[in-house]
């Protein structure tokens, strides 16, 4: 029998569960931040690795919420270059994303 994994029932648990889930199948090199949502609806992850081709922009891909993951979601790939030049603002985060609310949630 296949067990499976319990279904996040609060925020900070999907929090934690879905960058763990990107993160264990990701690059060796794989950071993730979050983001806090102050309505706690998304789940907003930027992710940085020097496996993702650089765009210039943070622009995230948003899900929908499902029966298996309750929340909303939106995830960002970024280079370290792309991340730093955001760290020293030079480059935007989406609209509502706050650098200094951001957590490294991975590793």
């Amino acid at each position: 029998m296949i067990e499976t994994e319990p279904i996040p029932q609060t925020y900070a648990g999907a929090v934690r569960t879905l960058a763990r889930w990107h993160g264990e199948g990701g690059p060796a090199d794989l950071r993730v931040f979050s983001f806090p949502d102050p309505a706690e609806q998304f789940v907003r992850l930027v992710e940085v690795s020097e496996e993702f081709m650089p765009t210039g922009t943070i622009r995230p891909l948003t899900l929908r919420a499902s029966n298996l993951f309750p929340f909303r979601s939106s995830v960002a790939l970024a280079s370290p270059d792309e991340w730093a030049a955001v760290e020293a603002g030079r480059l935007a985060l989406p609209a509502g994303w706050q650098l200094a609310q951001s957590e490294q949630v991975w590793p």
